[in-house]
């Protein structure tokens, strides 16, 4: 019984700090700073008023806590980090036990008023107050467990020596909590090392980062030693004392006149009247003497008759300290306040028993048996109602589990339903779509090609027209000449002259031969795109009778002729097609001879073994290409100079014939002095 009852009243001084003033001196008080409320201007001075406030609200749960949440929202707004941390700390504790889930979003809080490392104590003293709570309030390890469990979690190193403080203290106060649920009391004293380490570390710091959490430390450590009978455990509470005074002179703000400083004290001294043989007699009163002067100023008659209690036992006047008993009772069935009241009077039947009065004793056993009996009914009575509305509650859960299942049933059916129509008609419009974009892709098409064939059509009428003016023109040349000396050798008498007329009928003939002959080969290679027959040739032999050929033909005696061959003058046999190698050469030569009115024209022949390549070039030194020109004179019906005779088809059926061949044919950019056409072809 001693450990159980000690600890609850060693929670109950940790509960409370705020003292409690009387109704009569609180109202003017108060109204007058409601009234000076509205004056403030500044942040501090509404926090003071706030901080007034709810120094005079301690008997009002709601209104403290009211008061205590404004001062800290002024305080912070004025920087006052003594103003956060005492507002902090009276709400986490008012709420923890009644509302722990609002007094833990204040413990998270703190990190964000308060991140400063000076306060790394301070926060970790809030968290630990909340946990604490919990195994007092709730008897609860759950939330401290899983705190342990996410310290240990991390490496020693990386630890911070705040965090080590509050895995020490929580370790012990989670040994001493489970060895009282279990009622394997022996187990206590083991808690005392963990606290004792905790306040080592704690006193390398300030007394103003410490005080809170060492306060902590030492109210439990005092409760281990008076569990283990260590006479230390007095000094611990003295030590308490003394901390809290430390604490309160700390705050020089501004004058708290309705500040309690008597509650906290007083359950101090309530607790030395329990340390029994721990302390001297003479020691024993004392204390009991000093909370019993608070008590009466506070009126506080539960203290009162409680500890009054515990003295007389202690004193062996025990008829007299179960009277204080019965006060007690009588006190709790005024107030309706709740307690253990089987305890109660088994302590007081084991006081009556000591006393020698065993009537009363078995009286007071037959109380609390009763009282237990009631009490374990109306629990019974209150879980069997729990269960029946639990197992309600569970039937219209699952009723409501069968239509939910139901109507999901329907609904996927439905939705199974509507997915297959949505499907179909996505596979139609998917069809139809895929149908559009073929009508409108041939439809493109066929638009592309409509419009390629005008244009083609158009070209084509172009280039007829032109080759009908070129051919009229180079047609007509001819024809003249040979019906203007044929008429005049039918008058002509002369032989000599005669000659010169038939020789002048030849060349025309020759000349209109050739162009009939040219527009037929091309003709013949625009009509069809087969591949050109090849055979062995020998090019260079080609190419010097050509060259000579053209130079009988031409007669020119400005210009100057030369053939520039293979090294060593060696033949060059390769596969092409010698007819049309032929003509393209002849070409070249003639417009070569036809643009140098005085010069030269070399024609080319070299063999390129190492990339097997024949490369064939004329050049002269006439009037050359302009280089905006050199790709145009490859088209059909393109002349350089325009009065000049030729249908401008020459170099358009060279490049023809040697494209079909699979070479390449181009003029030369880098000759200077009049134009070089290259030809390349593979072998």
């Amino acid at each position: 019984m001693r450990p159980i009852i000690s600890k609850a009243l060693s929670g109950a001084v940790f509960l409370t700090i705020c003292a409690a003033l009387t109704a009569h001196s609180a109202s003017p008080a108060t109204d007058s700073l409601q009234t000076a409320l509205s004056g403030a201007r500044t942040a501090d001075e509404r926090e003071q008023i706030y901080v007034q406030l709810a120094d005079l609200s301690t008997d009002s749960f709601e209104t403290a806590v009211s008061f205590w949440e404004k001062a800290l929202a002024e305080a912070r707004e004025a920087g006052d980090d003594y103003g956060c941390r005492e507002a902090l700390d009276r709400l986490v504790q008012n709420l923890a036990s009644r509302e722990p889930e609002r007094a833990l979003e204040y413990v998270r809080l703190a990190d964000s008023l308060l991140p400063e490392p000076r306060h790394a104590l301070f926060r970790a003293s809030l968290n630990t107050c909340w946990l604490w709570k919990q195994m007092i309030a709730a008897n609860s390890f759950e939330a401290t467990d899983h705190t342990l469990a996410k310290l240990r979690e991390k490496k020693p190193g990386d630890l911070t020596p705040e965090e080590l403080i509050e895995m020490e203290f929580l370790t012990g106060l989670s040994i001493d909590y489970q060895s009282i649920a279990a009622e394997a009391y022996g187990n206590i004293p083991y808690a005392i090392p963990y606290v004792e380490q905790a306040l080592e570390k704690l006193e390398k710091y300030p007394l103003d980062e410490r005080v809170h959490f060492e306060k902590l430390c030492r109210e439990e450590l005092s409760d281990l030693y008076s569990y283990a009978e260590d006479r230390r455990a007095a000094r611990e509470l003295e030590k308490c004392l003394a901390l809290h005074r430390a604490w309160l002179a700390m705050d020089t703000r501004f004058d708290r006149p309705h500040r309690d400083t008597t509650e906290y004290p007083m359950r101090i001294y309530g607790k030395m009247v329990f340390l029994l043989d721990l302390i001297p007699r003479e020691q024993l009163s004392e204390y009991y003497d000093k909370c019993m002067r608070l008590a009466r100023e506070r009126n506080d008659r539960e203290e009162i008759y409680r500890t009054s209690a515990r003295y007389y036992q202690c004193t062996g006047d025990n008829e007299r300290a179960a009277a204080y008993v019965d006060s007690v009772l009588t006190y709790y069935a005024q107030t309706g306040k709740k307690a253990d009241l089987g305890s109660i009077y088994m302590a007081q039947s084991h006081m009556y028993e000591a006393a020698g009065n065993y009537e009363k004793a078995l009286k007071a056993v037959r109380e609390g048996n009763e009282y237990r009996y009631h009490n374990r009914m109306d629990e019974a009575q209150r879980n069997l109602a729990e269960m029946q509305t639990l197992l309600n509650v569970d039937r219209l859960e699952l009723e409501k589990a069968r239509l939910a299942m139901r109507n999901k049933r329907h609904l996927l059916i439905a939705s199974g339903i509507v997915l297959l129509l949505l499907a179909g008609w996505g596979v139609y419009l998917g069809i139809m779509v895929r149908r559009l974009k073929r009508a409108k892709r041939l439809s493109h098409a066929a638009h592309e090609e409509a419009q390629r064939q005008s244009c083609r059509a158009q070209e084509s009428e172009k280039m007829k027209t032109a080759f009908i003016n070129s051919m009229c023109h180079e047609i007509r040349t001819p024809l003249n000449a040979i019906n203007g000396f044929s008429e005049l050798m039918l008058t002509e008498e002369d032989p000599a002259t005669r000659h010169l007329y038939q020789e002048e009928i030849r060349k025309s003939t020759a000349s209109l031969t050739s162009l009939l002959e040219n527009m037929l080969e091309l003709s013949k290679l625009i009509s069809t795109e087969e591949l050109l027959p090849l055979a062995e040739t020998d090019v260079c032999l080609i190419c010097a009778e050509r060259l000579e050929l053209q130079k009988a033909l031409n007669a020119n005696p400005s210009v100057e002729y030369s053939f520039e061959s293979i090294e060593g003058g060696g033949s060059c046999v390769v596969p092409t097609n010698a007819v049309y190698l032929t003509r393209v050469i002849d070409n070249l030569l003639q417009n070569a001879a036809k643009f140098t009115a005085a010069g030269r024209v070399t024609l080319a022949c070299h063999d390129d073994r190492t990339n097997r390549m024949l490369r064939i070039s004329v050049s002269d030194t006439g009037i050359g290409i302009p280089p905006e020109k050199r790709e145009w004179v490859f088209e059909r019906f393109t002349k350089v100079d325009p009065f000049k005779p030729g249908t401008g088809i020459g170099l358009y059926l060279c490049r023809l014939v040697v494209t079909r061949l699979g070479g390449d044919i181009h003029v030369c950019p880098e000759y200077e002095g009049g134009c070089c056409i290259r030809i390349s072809l593979p072998y």
